[in-house]
């Protein structure tokens, strides 16, 4: 690490060394582009091609970017393309020129199509050749006191009159120059117009309404000029070939070489004086800043993509923009912090005024910073290679450096005189974390391994260790209250309060502590503040207790190494999330229940702090200018309240669009008008500031549909649904990325339509129609309703005689569906329930032999015809022989006789001779069947209960042992045989011949002799 630190020190030397070498003679700063944050845009981000060829920032805000692939509009955040490859509207590709005039008309010269002019309300005019310019590659666009627009081209010089008249100017005739090439065009306060061509002794100037030659340069031989400016006391500047600067003030005329010695340039593409006086000067070989007598250099040996600059700019905000011709934009923004990047961690910083130093301890040593450079002496050749974790004052200037290594503890006296303690003289440990000086003289020790107390009168040591009381001796913060207590932060163990060396008090969680990591203790205003692993306390003495600070209640991070107070009022802390910043007054109003939570801001890459984070054990320090000094983990960074103070340039907001339903509309101030029938409506719009634009926020309201502004967001977006016929004022208000806060928005007027219906006056007209209707209906309804009378006792009397027929038609069919006796009584009884136990029933099951696998092989229509015209015949068969047909399931069919309630009767034998007549029957069918079947006959006798189930689709049904056998007989009976149980077989042995009994095991009966006819 010690190599690679020597090797950053000898890079920077060599580098300063190369620039005090240019035509400055000495007189270089090049730490004034520390002061500045960097961005670079390229193609990578949306930018359509790496050269830009020219830069503008328009009245709205907006910057305006020319390159070879079209318009570009830039917000900070999207590029906005426009060429014919993007919008057909926009019939132009290569940008060589942009301006925008007086009537906030937009101006874009093209490298071969001429000029366009885009207008406020987005309408476009083009002119070239055909129009009467002189040729149609434009370089350079102006515009005079009299609105004429000046435009010079590769070929010719004309100007365009507010009436579109093509206008050559006299005098490029007399001059031989009908045909000069111009490179670039300035209006002066006086009105003139500058015509550069970058060729010797070609200056020119429009004047009394004639081109004459200006020959004012006189101190650079056969002078070619490509920039002409005015700077704010209005003395001209001209940017001369190859590389110098010629001011010119009344008969004054002075020259300056702004040359890189690293590369000759050939041309001063740009000049311009920045807020702050400082003149930019831009070439083919860098950027050139002239500041307070002193010059910065910035080109490819410090950073820059590109030597060759084609623009320079400042805008509204201070922000430099450098145009590249193969590099793309970059934006130099004053940044917050100045961030001095080192190849080594830094753990802690302290000012030495005794000294006119700054001391920063280091992974590697001590470093001396001094005037924006390392110097070495004595103290830091003492501590080269030594791990530094502390560097500070005593309030008498003694420098005292703690370390982890063999040296452990040194103090360094006003004189220079170096001391050192270790393990040897009594200290704890060897790795001395953190040391203070009390007002007593004693000088206290933070080791690894406990509390070290240095008696100032007889030189000896005291240590506290587990011993001695503390639960943890991992010493990581000390300090001294103003009653000369001694506190004492550890590394897991809370806090220790020590007086006259003797531990009177113990602080943990337990006691309200945040956390019992402790990374410094330190006072800000009148109180005491811990920083933790887990928020940070305020020690509220009166309650001997501490108020905590987390994310909770908006700090955004848990874990706080330190705490500094500017004299702004600003606390500033670092954190595992980096740096922040709070108002003092937002967390004293926390404290005093007045608000619930603080707003922590954090900084990072666009405020200049560029680093990879800061490490828990790491001081930060305040120096006497008012200046906060923040420790990183890869350098350091300085923060000046002077130099760094507020964005006080409240951000521009730009409506850049609307969108209804799916289709997008530009914004130019129109009223927005909603169809009755639009869902959705979305804007879009933009803040323009350029510093930290990522960082930006909004609020919006919907006056009419909402009562107060929205919460700040960093959305650009917003969409409402369904809104309700009426007239809406859309408004936006922007914050800076300092708080700062615009005025705003002149509304968008928004009209949603209504349908018809939703109209005022619909709904009263529409109750007067009804009315009138209604009258009309009731009267019309009164004479309708007498002549139905008439006709209804007519029809009375038909329907009568209908319904009687209809009644007949009803008990056919029920007993069609029923017996007899119980169609009877479900007429007179209709919600009566019918079930009745007879006791001598005979049953009858029959079914398809192999039916499943016989289906399987026909259509569904020929399976539902077969069936239908079998069970045909067994009912015609029922009907004639006094069967009543139960039902049939499938291919199944079931029949039962005998409904009486005497037990002596032949409903068994007119059930046999049925199922004779059913087998006769299927013989019938399969005469002319194409498929041949055959049925399984079953039948028992005995007592059951029979009923009507259902309500609206009844159905006659029977239950009991009785069906049950009768259906277990069919089952095992064989194809086209009638078998019988013993039952049914008793009652007809004397008129049919049956087989011999046969015993069979019947499924919940168990053996029953059975019979075949």
């Amino acid at each position: 690490m010690k190599k690679i630190t020597s090797v950053f020190l000898l890079i920077s030397s060599i580098l300063f060394n190369a620039f005090s070498q240019s035509a400055a003679k000495g007189n270089i700063d090049q730490s004034f582009l520390n002061d500045f944050v960097h961005r670079t845009w390229t193609t990578a981000d949306g930018l359509p091609g790496m050269t830009i060829t020219a830069l503008m920032q328009d009245k709205k805000g907006y910057i305006y970017i020319g390159t070879y692939d079209g318009l570009v509009r830039f917000d900070g955040i999207e590029f906005v393309n426009f060429s014919r490859n993007f919008d057909p509207k926009y019939d132009f590709v290569a940008v060589r020129s942009i301006f925008q005039d007086s009537k906030d008309n937009i101006w874009v010269g093209h490298n071969d199509e001429g000029v366009s002019c885009i207008k406020k309300n987005g309408e476009i005019k083009k002119f070239s050749t055909e129009d009467g310019l002189p040729h149609n590659s434009i370089r350079a666009i102006c515009e005079d006191y009299d609105g004429n627009i000046w435009l010079g081209t590769a070929s010719g010089l004309c100007y365009l009159t507010t009436e579109s008249e093509v206008i050559i100017p006299d005098g490029l005739k007399e001059l031989g120059q009908e045909t000069i090439q111009v490179s670039k065009l300035y209006c002066d306060t006086a009105g003139r117009i500058w015509i550069s061509t970058a060729n010797a002794n070609e200056l020119f100037v429009y004047s009394n309404k004639k081109v004459e030659l200006f020959t004012g340069i006189t101190k650079i031989k056969n002078p070619s000029v490509n920039e002409v400016t005015q700077d704010k006391s209005g003395a001209f500047w001209f940017g001369v070939a190859p590389h110098y600067s010629v001011r010119i003030k009344d008969t004054e005329e002075t020259v300056f070489d702004i040359g890189h010695d690293h590369t000759e340039g050939t041309v001063v593409n740009s000049i311009i004086q920045d807020k702050a006086g400082d003149y930019w000067f831009a070439s083919d070989s860098g950027i050139t800043v002239l500041h307070n007598g002193m010059y910065t250099y910035y080109d490819k040996r410090n950073g820059i993509p590109d030597d060759y600059i084609n623009e320079i700019f400042e805008d509204r905000e201070g922000n430099i923009w450098v145009a590249y011709n193969r590099g793309g934009i970059e934006k130099m923004s004053h940044g917050k912090f100045r961030t001095i990047s080192m190849p080594i961690a830094i753990n802690a910083i302290c000012e030495d005024k005794i000294r006119n130093v700054t001391w920063l301890g280091a992974d590697d040593g001590l470093y001396c910073y001094k005037d924006n450079k390392f110097i070495e002496n004595k103290i830091t050749e003492k501590c080269k290679g030594a791990r530094i974790r502390h560097v500070g004052m005593t309030s008498d200037n003694e420098l005292l450096i703690s370390a982890y290594s063999d040296l452990s503890q040194i103090r360094v006296l006003p004189n220079d005189e170096i001391k050192v303690w270790t393990t040897k003289d009594g200290l704890a440990g060897l790795k001395n974390r953190v040391a203070i000086k009390t007002m007593s003289g004693d000088y206290y020790f933070g080791t690894t391994q406990g509390l070290s107390i240095l008696n100032h009168e007889d030189g000896k040591f005291t240590n506290i260790t587990r011993e001695n009381g503390f639960e943890n001796e991992f010493i990581m913060a000390l300090y001294e209250d103003e009653i000369g207590q001694i506190w004492v932060g550890t590394d897991g163990g809370g806090i220790y309060i020590l007086k006259d060396k003797e531990i009177v008090k113990h602080y943990k969680t337990d006691d309200g502590l945040a956390g019992n990591v402790i990374f410094k203790i330190s006072k800000i205003g009148d109180g005491l503040w811990v920083t933790t692993g887990t928020g940070i306390s305020k020690f509220i003495e009166e309650r001997n207790t501490f108020f905590n600070f987390n994310s909770r209640n908006g700090l955004g991070t848990d874990s706080i190494f330190q705490i500094i107070c500017d004299y702004t009022h600003t606390i500033w802390m670092t954190s595992n999330k980096g740096v922040l910043s709070v108002n003092l007054s937002e967390i004293e109003e926390v404290l005093d229940d007045k608000k619930d939570k603080i707003s922590a801001k954090f900084y990072g890459n666009s405020d200049g702090l560029i680093t990879g984070g800061i490490t828990s054990t790491s001081v930060s320090t305040q120096d006497s200018l008012g200046r906060i000094w923040f420790t990183l983990i890869d350098g350091f960074a300085i923060y000046d309240p002077v130099k760094s103070g507020k964005n006080q340039i409240a951000p521009k907001i730009e409506i850049q669009e609307y969108s209804i339903d799916n289709t997008k509309f530009n914004y130019n101030g129109e009223k927005v008008i909603l169809q009755p029938s639009a869902k959705r409506l979305s804007i879009k719009f933009t803040g323009l500031s350029f510093i930290s634009s990522d960082q930006m926020r909004f609020r919006y309201k919907l006056a009419g549909f909402e009562q107060d502004y929205s919460d700040w967001s960093n959305l650009r977006n917003v969409s409402y649904t369904n809104l309700k016929p009426g007239t809406y004022e859309f408004t936006v208000i922007s914050q800076n990325s300092d708080e700062i806060e615009s005025e705003p928005t002149s509304p968008i007027i928004i009209v949603k339509k209504p349908y018809i219906w939703q109209q005022i006056w619909f709904w009263p007209l529409i109750i007067l129609i009804a009315i009138a209707i209604s009258t009309f209906m009731v009267r019309h309804k009164i004479r309708k309703m007498r002549r139905y009378q008439i006709e209804l006792e007519q029809k009375v009397e038909e329907r009568t005689h209908d319904l009687k027929l209809e009644k007949e038609k009803s008990e056919s069919l029920l007993l069609n569906i029923l017996p007899k006796e119980v169609a009877k009584e479900l007429t007179e009884h209709p919600n009566q329930t019918i079930a009745k136990k007879y006791p001598n029933i005979t049953v009858l099951f029959t079914d398809i032999v192999g039916f499943t696998k016989m289906s399987d092989g026909m259509s569904a229509e020929a399976v539902v015809t077969m069936l239908n015209k079998m069970v045909s015949l067994f009912d015609e068969r029922a009907k004639r022989e006094g069967i009543e047909k139960i039902k049939t399931i499938g291919d199944a069919y079931m029949a039962a006789t005998g409904f009486t309630d005497e037990i002596d009767q032949d409903g068994a034998l007119r059930m046999v001779k049925y199922a004779q007549g059913l087998m006769e029957d299927v013989k019938k069918f399969n005469e002319t069947s194409p498929v041949k079947v055959q049925i399984r006959l079953g039948i028992n006798t005995g007592n059951l209960v029979a009923g009507v189930i259902g309500k609206s689709k009844f159905i006659y049904d029977i239950w009991g042992d009785t069906v049950n056998v009768a259906s277990r007989m069919e089952s095992t009976g064989e194809a086209m045989k009638i078998h019988v149980t013993e039952m049914t077989h008793a009652q007809t042995k004397d008129s049919f011949n049956y087989s011999e009994g046969v015993e069979l095991e019947v499924k919940g009966k168990g053996k029953m002799k059975t019979y075949f006819l």
